[in-house]
């Protein structure tokens, strides 16, 4: 039997294909290698109490799908505080008031010299735009690159960052994966189907999977950037040059996790009183502090300190994040940790890394992905966000993107 589309990978924008594929009268399957929906977005329940191992915030959620898909499925949402609560340490103890001001005012000083670019500037990347700032302008650069991005400040794009959507932010008491996960009730999805080869043939393509193989009149590629720029498909005949030189000008990012279960000790702290330790190993890592009231802290730290973690393996960067944690509630806290977690994007096959970025010079390099070049074959995820760049690098954006390339593909199949 041979389908109208085959969609390969069961994240966001997998879902999001489907759906519209269904809708749009398309017969379709979805092949995810895991043994489980929902990609980049998954709600680790491993450790007896939920956290979002990966995607944890509904970005503008004045204008994301998401906050109306929770309500038609009737998950919870609620505002999220913000980015600049967390209580800063520096030296192994609190930042002065006087720093405190200064790192406010660096925040500021570099949006300020950002704007002063203009529009109509050369690209370069963040850590060139923050160089003629103060210190503490240089150092949010950073902070910003790694904790916000996945990356270090010299290799991200600032035309690219500086394009993305704002808006306020809703978190998911019961986990952002959760709600991805359920989306896709009665959805043709075929687990644990790891895809291996995609060829064209005259009128459709062979997708061959470890179980056998799927033959299709088009096909939505939904993995990520880093599992393409692996190699881990392989195209037949190869992929133009036009789109292998825009993988080139993207990147996966490191954003790396790491969840402490605890037996209940609070060590003074109270639900919400986030800390970032300014100098970690590496560069900044931030606590958050029992989320929605469960003894649970999240560590969060990238660019090159959250590869370091993942490589050091789940154990010695669970030690890694309690040490330090343990320096910021001034005893050793291990003796009450129950377990950990490593979030470890960087290091997972099906995903090689958080999310994808622009070199700097190659933000053209996403909507370049929206045209393979191949009739019949689409990628779809965060990485181009269906050419609407403010939505790259978010679940809205990877749906975003399913959506758009389930009604390009509805519309060459007629």
């Amino acid at each position: 039997m041979i389908i109208d589309i085959a969609i390969i990978g069961a994240g966001a924008a997998g879902l999001s294909a489907a759906r519209t594929a269904h809708a749009l009268g398309k017969t379709c399957v979805v092949l995810e290698a895991r043994q489980r929906v929902g990609g980049r977005a998954f709600t680790d329940r491993s450790l007896g109490q939920p956290f979002d191992a990966g995607a944890a915030y509904i970005h503008f959620s004045n204008r994301n799908p998401w906050m109306r898909e929770a309500r038609r499925l009737g998950i919870a949402t609620q505002p999220w505080r913000g980015w600049t609560h967390h209580v800063p340490w520096l030296n192994g103890q609190w930042l002065s008031s006087d720093d405190q001001e200064r790192r406010l005012t660096g925040y500021s000083e570099l949006w300020d010299q950002i704007e002063t670019l203009g529009e109509a500037f050369t690209d370069r990347s963040i850590a060139d735009a923050a160089k003629h700032g103060s210190p503490w302008a240089q150092a949010t650069a950073s902070a910003m690159s790694r904790l916000g991005l996945g990356d270090e400040p010299s290799r991200l794009s600032l035309y690219d960052y500086i394009h993305q959507w704002e808006g306020p932010d809703h978190i998911v008491p019961d986990g952002y994966g959760h709600l991805v996960a359920a989306s896709s009730h009665g959805l043709p999805i075929e687990l644990g189907s790891i895809v291996r080869r995609i060829t064209a043939r005259a009128k459709g393509f062979d997708v061959e999977t470890e179980r056998g193989t799927v033959q299709a009149r088009a096909v939505i590629v939904t993995v990520s950037i880093g599992v393409l720029k692996a190699g881990h498909i392989a195209f037949e005949p190869g992929l133009p040059n036009a789109l292998l030189r825009a993988l080139d000008g993207l990147e996966m990012g490191a954003l790396t996790k790491v969840a402490l279960s605890f037996d209940g000790e609070r060590f003074g702290l109270k639900p919400g009183d986030d800390q970032i330790v300014l100098d970690a190993p590496g560069g900044a890592m931030t606590f958050e502090v029992w989320p929605f009231n469960r003894d649970l802290v999240l560590a969060v730290t990238g660019g090159d300190a959250g590869r370091a973690l993942c490589h050091v393996g789940e154990a010695e960067a669970v030690d890694m994040a309690a040490s330090l944690f343990s320096s910021v509630v001034g005893q050793d806290c291990r003796p009450h940790l129950r377990g950990g977690r490593l979030a470890g994007w960087w290091t997972d096959p099906f995903s090689e890394g958080g999310y994808a970025y622009a070199r700097p010079g190659a933000y053209d390099a996403r909507e370049a992905l929206m045209d393979v070049g191949i009739d019949g074959l689409y990628f779809a995820g965060e990485a181009d966000a269906g050419g609407r760049l403010g939505a790259t690098m978010t679940v809205a954006g990877a749906s975003m993107a399913g959506w758009n390339a389930a009604k390009r593909a509805a519309r060459f199949l007629g």
